[in-house]
């Protein structure tokens, strides 16, 4: 399957694609925007069927081949690309949602897959992502739980079409940043992708994020059950071309949450350094001081870590095992 990038376009649609300077633990990522140059993109209906198929491409047995653009033809219009070789979706976050200003000038959500490469590939200095001028943190809607499985059940019951025959053509991308462009948090279970984490850590991974997803949709439930009014943060920081993205933020009562997947020590570590982390860029017009900081758990932790956030100022909101939230930052339901 084919994907073609084009700068110019995406610059103008709102959206850029290219290599992120920061690596993981896993190596280099390239960002490639979907398809859809007005208005959100989606995986539903007409519209998605090109970001249903590259979601699927695993399950198809087909590979990613990603080109971008680099000038046309003499005395024509074709366009010529440089390929940069196959890649497969990250097995463990495959896309996030990020907002950005398209060409009207209205704010739009837009997909980003996030491709790991699969083999050789090409990585040029000039297809790497510029790194933001300045920090900028945004305040935007929540996204769901969105699942993989729903695009690997029958047609007839997930609304999906044939898959393209091909290629995929999104209109193209762009190497700069759109003002503003953040990332929004989503919360992915990939099923059936490829990845360099050995199968039992690849597991372990989906069904850490599984948990995690169901986890925070459901307290955002709670949360809007008691009338407030909850979103998340996309924060750009200067230097870097990664975008942070917190999990929930209770706008009513400026409280961030960072949800994790178990109770574990691990967890509630890795919870803790993100949380202290992300909220120095959390700011309200209606709040004074940063926000109140609390991690979600499936589970209480161990009582020692108790101890531990109580000295960052971090509180704790977990489930019990009747299915209730406790904690001091659980609101009454309206």
């Amino acid at each position: 399957m084919s994907l073609y990038s084009d700068p110019d376009v995406g610059e103008k649609a709102g959206y850029y694609d290219g290599w992120l300077a920061e690596e993981d633990e896993l190596g280099p990522v390239f960002e490639y925007t979907g398809a859809g140059k007005s208005g959100d993109q989606t995986f539903d209906g007409v519209a998605g069927a090109g970001n249903r198929a590259i979601v699927r491409h695993a399950e198809q047995d087909r590979v990613l081949r990603v080109f971008t653009r680099v000038g046309k033809l003499p005395g024509s219009g074709t366009k010529t690309h440089r390929y940069l070789g196959a890649f497969t979706l990250d097995g463990v976050q495959p896309y996030v949602w990020r907002r950005v200003h398209g060409e009207d000038g209205k704010e739009r959500n837009v997909i980003v897959f996030r491709l790991r490469p699969d083999g050789a590939v090409q990585h040029a200095t000039q297809d790497v992502i510029p790194a933001a001028e300045q920090t900028t943190a945004e305040f935007v809607p929540f996204h769901g739980i969105v699942t993989a499985s729903m695009f690997q059940s029958d047609p007839a019951s997930s609304g999906a079409l044939p898959l393209p025959k091909q290629s995929v053509s999104k209109g193209g991308s762009s190497h700069k940043p759109a003002p503003n462009a953040e990332t929004s948090g989503t919360f992915v279970v990939p099923e059936g992708f490829s990845t360099k984490l050995s199968l039992r850590a690849a597991t372990a991974a989906t069904i850490a994020v599984r948990h995690e997803a169901e986890l925070t949709q459901a307290y955002k439930a709670r949360l809007d059950a008691a009338g407030h009014q909850t979103g998340a943060f996309q924060i750009k920081v200067k230097g870097l071309t990664s975008t942070l993205r917190t999990d929930l933020y209770d706008a009513t009562n400026h409280v961030l949450y960072e949800a994790k997947g178990s109770n574990s020590r691990e967890d509630v570590r890795a919870a803790l350094g993100k949380i202290l982390d992300c909220s120095r860029y959390v700011k309200s017009s209606d709040h004074e001081g940063e926000p109140k900081r609390v991690i979600l758990l499936p589970a209480a932790p161990d009582p020692d870590m108790y101890t531990l956030l109580d000295q960052y100022d971090v509180g704790v909101v977990y489930r019990s095992d009747d299915g209730h939230f406790v904690g001091d930052s659980v609101p009454v339901a309206a």
